[in-house]
């Protein structure tokens, strides 16, 4: 409900409105490459969720705000749409039914024409609802639905043109009988209605509740106050007439629409004055007109025999632009009746009854001559206007211009009046500052001032007479003058001195002398010093300042930034109230860093713009709230071939039916979704996924998201748009389902758990049974380590008897070692008393030799016998024997087992060698020669079967 009113709050506020518009509203036009159908396009309609439908020769087209969409379902021409409840009823040449969204809010077609009688009706030209049922308009008759089943049907006399529903009336015109009346089910002549046969009525529309407005397509407009008809004696009546009224519909309570199929769209108040007129050379791109539609924004949409186009009628601001051909606007004046407009071409004007005229055309602007080039400021006084242009100044009259600057002066920015001195004036110049003077009622160049010849776009006074200039991105300069207007002192202020500032303007607000910065307001004080000025700063973000500011004659600041406008209201009480909402319309359209503004009135206000100029109509109770619906168009996952919808109905409610499930290889979805708000295509959407994102997703312009690889689980997608007007959707919500993967889904969960107890089992079986295994290997290992404590306490008793036998062996070694030195000792014995004897025996012998007597030789012999027999005493040798094998133990016996036929003395040599004993040493043992000892030795290796090269030493020492 607090919608609707919002709606009829925004029509009924532009009553005043469109007497005062100067421009056209902007039109928004869509080709047949845009929507996809047929160029003829004939009724249009808009459903409860805010959808606009258009009745094409292709079939039926749909506009969500952002995507056209054409339903073929039926084939072949519409000729006619209407959306009642959640039913689109169509009408074809042959058919009729409707489309309406299922379960799945796909949009699907049900055809009512069910018999050979209706579908014979011919043409289906309108479709409307009375009487809480749904009248169907075919050129045979009329078709009385209820509950979407056919109740009866009223024949036409002869052909039935056109039908209407107006004051909770249905009037249809038969071709032969004109005007009539549907009561309950069936027709009936009214008073007066007969005037209109073989007439052919395009329109009616209310104008009281006793008193209709009866358009018709040849012969112009009538009124009808239900007993008698009069022609409508409004101005406009002979244009509509040439013009062919083909279609018509109120907009408000005071303005009235006519499509017409030569002039476009006509428009007028309730007593036919014309309002406006928009046709193809003003942006219609055709003038014949099929259908013709208000839609819950105020918009109007046009049904064109080559297109679709959409008229912003509800914006406060219209534009004089493209269709005029003016030029950039760069200023605008009103002088001695007329209106000036000064742009990169040329100076125009025009008078001011023609500058109101709705039906004004390029050529009512007349350029003044000799003004070609670049307009900078219009200065009007007293019976003179003067023109700041590229050339010099030059001075207005009638429609010619006189240059009254040398030609040393070029490019005049501005005017600025001296205080104090009416007859004198100072411009800033592309090279300076000049002086003019005003002359006998006439304004003369007097001279250039001196001392500064920067370029002057910004100059204005301060309290101690120094003019201030600024200069582009270089700074600010302020000039002291002397008496006679030379610059005697220049400062300079760069953007060093006012930091975080990077480019300044002077302007002047509230009488004081101000500077402009990207960061801050600075004003000028009465002792000339400059200071911060923040009186201001709570209407400003941070670091977003305008570029120029500019007060008009009522107090307004008039606030310009790169792309955009906003105005401080000033209030009755001293302070200011911001305004930005209206002008929206002008973003991106103003001359960037050549604002212009021109304030005609309270009411009317004018920008100059890139293609000529925009006129503003303040109205502070114009509605810029109205709500609006956001829908989802598509929701695909992979592979879906047919999207889901879902529809936002007006009160922001939404019933989804079917809860879409998807299996994990369709993990991939994408959401397309459009906000049915049709005044502005700079809409914003903000989404959310549980479980996926943390926070609703920052304002974007782009109208679908995507996403892939999303866990299983139960999804809800919520989206949610915003206009430029500030005004949000309520949130719409779309719920989907993603199963789990096969090895994540619940069988499989289940094979998972039956898996896990087998192998639970399986391991607790493997388990226990390794528990026995493991109590065997420690029986065996327990009796390994009772065999191995065994072997180690055997392999102690065998060390304990090792080292008994080694330390007896260490006693045997070392009794050998004795023993060995007591052979060695009896050994070096008997070879010392073997050599004493030989040493006596042969001294003897010698003694022998001398002659003696003969005891004395007798004793001799017997003591040479004595000394022999001791020499070779076996008793020696025995005892040598048993030192020996006690050395070394069975030598001998191994000797003799191996070599059995050795005699003694061999042995005797053996054992000798054994002991390593030389030649000469054995010689002395055995009482023989060293010969032969080397005999016997040979001999002995005879004996032993060494062969030459062996060594007899080593053969005997390893026996």
């Amino acid at each position: 409900m607090n919608r609707i009113v919002s709606i009829l709050l925004l029509i009924s506020s532009v009553s005043v409105l469109y007497a005062q518009k100067l421009g056209i509203p902007e039109i928004e036009y869509f080709n047949r490459r845009q929507y996809g159908g047929a160029t003829q396009n004939w009724k249009v309609s808009q459903s409860e969720n805010d959808l606009m439908y258009f009745a094409n020769n292709n079939g039926l087209v749909e506009y969500d705000g952002v995507k056209w969409q054409l339903h073929r379902q039926v084939g072949g021409v519409i000729r006619s749409v209407k959306c009642i409840n959640e039913c689109i009823y169509i009408g074809t040449p042959n058919d009729f039914g409707y489309f309406k969204y299922d379960s799945l809010h796909h949009l699907s077609y049900t055809s009512l024409a069910n018999s050979e009688e209706l579908r014979g009706l011919r043409d289906v030209w309108t479709i409307n609802e009375w009487n809480d049922k749904v009248i169907i308009h075919a050129e045979g008759g009329l078709i009385i639905i209820e509950n979407n089943e056919v109740l009866k049907v009223v024949p036409s006399i002869s052909r039935f043109v056109s039908c209407f529903v107006v004051n909770d009336m249905l009037l249809v015109h038969d071709e032969q009988e004109g005007l009539m009346e549907l009561r309950g089910d069936d027709i009936y002549p009214i008073s007066g209605g007969g005037f209109f046969a073989e007439m052919n009525v395009s329109s009616i529309m209310s104008l009281s509740r006793r008193e209709l407005l009866i358009g018709t397509m040849n012969n112009g407009v009538f009124k009808w106050d239900m007993n008698k008809v009069t022609p409508w004696d409004g101005s406009s009546n002979e244009l509509l007439i040439d013009a062919s009224i083909f279609c018509g519909t109120r907009y408000n309570e005071e303005l009235l629409l006519f499509g017409t199929i030569q002039n476009g769209v006509v428009i007028t108040d309730n007593k036919g004055e014309l309002v406006m007129e928009i046709d193809k050379d003003k942006g219609l791109a055709n003038n014949t007109v099929l259908g013709i539609f208000v839609d819950k924004e105020g918009g109007v949409w046009c049904g064109l025999d080559n297109g679709i186009a959409r008229i912003s009628l509800n914006n406060n601001v219209s534009f004089l632009t493209g269709y005029y051909n003016l030029g950039t606007g760069y200023v605008q004046e009103q002088y001695e009746g007329e209106w000036f407009f000064g742009t990169n071409q040329a100076l125009y004007k025009i008078t001011d009854e023609g500058f109101r005229n709705p039906l004004k055309d390029r050529d009512d602007f007349i350029k003044i001559n000799g003004t070609d080039g670049q307009v900078w400021n219009l200065y009007k006084e007293d019976g003179n206007l003067l023109c700041g242009h590229n050339l010099g100044v030059f001075e207005i009259v009638n429609n010619q211009s006189k240059l009254i600057t040398p030609s040393s002066v070029n490019g005049v920015w501005n005017f600025l009046k001296v205080p104090g001195h009416s007859d004198l004036m100072i411009s800033g110049t592309y090279n300076g500052l000049i002086l003019m003077q005003k002359i006998n009622g006439r304004w003369t160049f007097k001279r250039h001032l001196e001392g500064f010849s920067e370029s002057s776009r910004y100059i204005e006074w301060d309290d101690l007479g120094r003019l201030w200039v600024s200069h582009g991105n270089q700074g600010i300069f302020c000039l002291s003058l002397s008496d006679d207007y030379n610059v005697e002192k220049v400062r300079m202020y760069t953007a060093d001195d006012f930091p975080g500032n990077s480019s300044l303007v002077v302007t002047r607000i509230n009488n004081r002398t101000t500077l402009i910065g990207n960061n801050g307001l600075f004003i000028v004080g009465k002792n000339g010093e400059v200071k911060d000025y923040d009186e201001l700063d709570h209407f400003f973000a941070p670091h977003q300042y305008p570029s120029i500011i500019k007060e008009d004659r009522f107090n307004n600041l008039w606030l310009f930034y790169r792309d955009y406008v906003e105005v401080l209201r000033y209030l009755e009480d001293g302070t200011y109230t911001k305004i930005s909402l209206p002008f929206i319309p002008l973003e991106r359209k103003l001359v960037t860093n050549f604002e212009s503004v021109y304030i005609a009135d309270h009411e009317n206000v004018f920008f100059g713009v890139e293609d000529g100029y925009a006129h503003y109509v303040m109205q502070d109770h114009y509605n810029y709230r109205i709500p609006f619906n956001v829908h989802l168009r598509s929701f695909t996952g992979r592979k879906d071939s047919i999207p889901y919808v879902l529809l936002q109905k007006e009160n922001g409610s939404n019933e989804q039916l079917q809860v879409p499930v998807y299996s994990f290889k369709q993990n991939h979805f994408e959401f397309k979704y459009a906000a049915s708000f049709y005044g502005d295509k700079a809409v914003e959407y903000s989404t959310f996924l549980s479980g996926v994102d943390n926070a609703p997703a920052g304002w974007t312009s782009s109208s679908s998201r995507q996403f892939t690889k999303l866990r299983e689980g139960d999804y809800v997608f919520t989206v949610k748009a915003r206009n430029r007007f500030g005004v949000q959707s309520i949130p719409l919500s779309f719920k989907f389902t993603v199963l789990p993967p096969w090895h994540r889904h619940v069988y499989a969960k289940v094979a998972y758990l039956v898996f896990i107890l087998i192998i639970a089992f399986v391991v607790t079986y493997i388990f226990n049974r390794r528990i026995e295994v493991s109590k065997q290997n420690e029986k065996l290992k327990a009796r390994e380590r009772y065999k191995e404590k065994e072997e180690h306490l055997t392999n102690e008793a065998l060390r304990a008897e090792k080292e008994m036998i080694k330390m007896r062996n260490d006693k045997l070694r070392g009794e050998m070692k004795f023993k060995e030195k007591e052979l060695a000792g009896l050994t070096v014995h008997i070879i010392q008393k073997n050599n004493l004897l030989s040493e006596l025996q042969g001294q003897l012998k010698r003694i022998k030799r001398i002659k003696s007597n003969d005891e004395s030789d007798r004793k001799i012999d017997n003591l040479i016998k004595k000394i022999d027999k001791d020499i070779d005493n076996e008793t020696n040798w025995q005892m040598f024997e048993g030192q020996f094998e006690q050395v070394h133990q069975s030598f001998l016996n191994r000797l003799v087992e191996k070599f059995p036929d050795l005699s003694d003395k061999e042995k005797k040599l053996c054992a000798y060698i054994k002991m390593g004993m030389a030649s000469k040493e054995i010689a002395s043992l055995m009482n023989i020669s060293t010969r032969s000892v080397e005999n016997n030795r040979y001999k002995l290796r005879q004996k032993l079967g060494l062969q030459s090269g062996d060594d007899l030493s080593e053969i005997i020492t390893s026996i």
